[in-house]
């Protein structure tokens, strides 16, 4: 199910408002607000929810590049189309540089040209989704680990159900995370199912939530539909209108989206695990249903584990019945999942973790250590390159050699303990996120081709660290100064005249200082053919919270 996508659109011509919206909502998949001015766009960002934000840059009282400045102080991740007439290369870098997710040139044939715009909002919002997507998923499976552990651990059952229930609302951040128990009961002679309440979790900043009481004393009938596609393992996702025309009557509240997904004990529907959103659409993606699958049937087991401890515990064969149980649980879970001893044996691994490692059926990894496996070609990222140890208390990333070749996993290791609090072993979680890497490596690709093209226009940059040392500088700066790379890189920019004689020290404590960019002209008879050269100085601070710089630029072809 694929929600509609909001789109506003800012232009202080009416007609290309108007023409945007025509063309963007042609296929019916893009809802497209269209604005005249930046500062009322900045209202409906404070109070719409859109996917995504295209712009015009020359526009009265707030241009394109002040107006993304204001939304990345509102959003910073919400995908920025610049979609402007004016090309000029300084007005690129400085989109870039603040921001902007996509410069697009209007002019052209006007087919092209929005099927081109149409293209980039579709991949702009995709990437932001997946993002999005990854980290929700990721938080997930380590809510996954983390409920092992409590189940594991000794803590009372229905204690550390709330706590799981709580972790994995905090995860998917969802509005609401309920979990129901099926039921049936005779009424007048006919026997009814219901779902009764069992446990949740509620978002404090969700308004006047379902309460609690309100949960015990309903039963919610007519759910034969739902407990047989549930019966099949299906995960059911709803929107608002699809809620609306629904029979069962989940709350006395609207939800906007809802997810649910069946909850099995004893191969046999034991209830439904829903995760609600009030204040917003949602978009389930794969990885998340994977992992919400992966959540519901631990669920189940811990459910199952602890109906059978209350009634079987004394027992040896039910123990193992228990264990079996758990067994095939676990294996419906494609991701690699086991347990060790604190000596480094596994005491339990399911049958993605023997794929893994690569065992045979004659090989029964249960009593043996990783070393006893080939486990493939193991490429460790750690720095202290430890060969002995594939995975560590933390969360790592690994390329394992496999017999369907290269494969990257995530992988999430935490110690559980015993009632006393000793740790007696620990609890492995992987999930393979070769897509997600192949992911990653395009976004390298595109970061390659971004600094290609800042070697090859026709402007000169020079980026520095705070200092004043030089450490970067591209071929048309080069030749503005008339000097090798060689003999200026990593130098102070005072060891050339020209640049000393714009007292760039000055300029760029100033920037450091204020944070907000210069520009000057100066006269330079012999490098330019107008005599002139047009400086600009930048901070640049690095969203991974790296040392910032400063970015000079020379353009001896403005003209003014």
């Amino acid at each position: 199910m694929i929600s509609e996508v909001r789109v506003l659109h800012v232009d202080d011509e009416p007609v290309i408002c108007d023409l945007t919206k025509l063309l963007l909502e042609k296929d019916g998949k893009i809802k497209v607000d269209a604005v005249t001015s930046a500062h009322v766009a900045l209202d409906l960002i404070k109070s719409g929810s859109y996917s995504c934000i295209i712009s015009d840059y020359e526009m009265p009282q707030m241009n394109g590049l002040d107006f993304l400045k204001a939304v990345r102080d509102i959003d910073k991740d919400i995908p920025f189309i610049l979609f402007s007439g004016r090309g000029r290369e300084t007005v690129i870098i400085d989109a870039i540089n603040s921001g902007a997710d996509f410069y697009i040139q209007k002019g052209g044939e006007t087919k092209a040209l929005f099927v081109e715009l149409n293209h980039k909002v579709n991949y702009a919002i995709q990437q932001r989704n997946t993002r999005n997507a990854l980290k929700r998923r990721d938080g997930i499976l380590e809510a996954v680990s983390l409920v092992s552990n409590l189940f594991l651990g000794g803590e009372a059952f229905d204690r550390a159900l709330q706590e799981a229930i709580t972790l994995f609302g905090l995860a998917t951040e969802v509005d609401a995370v309920r979990l129901f128990r099926l039921k049936t009961e005779e009424v007048q002679g006919t026997c009814l199912s219901y779902f009764s309440y069992e446990a949740s979790w509620t978002r404090a900043s969700v308004q006047n939530p379902v309460t609690e009481e309100y949960l015990r004393k309903h039963k919610f009938f007519e759910v034969d539909e739902i407990i047989e596609r549930l019966t099949r393992g299906e995960t059911l996702i709803y929107d608002s209108s699809q809620i609306q025309k629904m029979s069962i009557n989940w709350t006395e509240y609207t939800a906007k989206a809802i997810a649910i997904f069946p909850v099995f004990v004893n191969q046999q529907v034991w209830g439904l695990f829903s995760f609600a959103d009030y204040l917003g659409d949602r978009n389930w993606t794969g990885v998340e249903i994977d992992a919400l699958q992966a959540a519901a049937a631990m669920i189940g087991s811990a459910i199952q584990q602890d109906r059978m401890k209350k009634s079987l515990l004394s027992a040896k064969e039910e123990y193992a019945s228990m264990y079996a149980l758990m067994r095939r649980l676990c294996d419906t879970v494609p991701d690699v999942l086991w347990a060790k001893d604190n000596e480094g044996s596994f005491i339990f691994v399911n049958k993605a973790g023997s794929d893994f490692l690569d065992a045979r059926d004659t090989t029964e990894p249960v009593g043996k250590k990783e070393e006893d496996f080939p486990c493939g070609v193991i490429y460790h990222p750690r720095e202290d390159n430890d060969a002995d140890a594939i995975f560590c208390d933390l969360k790592e990333r690994i390329s394992v050699r496999t017999r369907t070749g290269l494969t990257e996993f995530d992988i999430i290791t935490v110690p559980f303990v015993n009632n006393e609090g000793s740790q007696i072993g620990s609890v492995t979680l992987g999930r393979d996120i070769t897509s997600y890497c192949q992911i990653e490596k395009a976004l390298r690709r595109s970061q390659h081709r971004y600094e290609n093209i800042i070697e090859a226009i026709n402007i000169g940059v020079i980026l520095v660290d705070k200092e004043g040392i030089i450490r970067e500088i591209n071929p048309c700066a080069q030749e503005l100064l008339d000097i090798p790379k060689e003999d200026i890189l990593n130098k102070h920019l005072n060891v050339h005249p020209v640049l000393c004689k714009l007292e760039m020290c000055d300029m760029i404590r100033e920037v450091v200082n204020t944070g907000r960019g210069i520009s000057r002209i100066i006269s330079n008879e012999g490098v330019s053919s107008s005599g002139e050269l047009y400086c600009m100085v930048r901070l640049l601070v690095p969203e991974n919270g790296g040392p910032a710089e400063v970015l000079i630029t020379l353009d001896p072809h403005l003209s003014w």
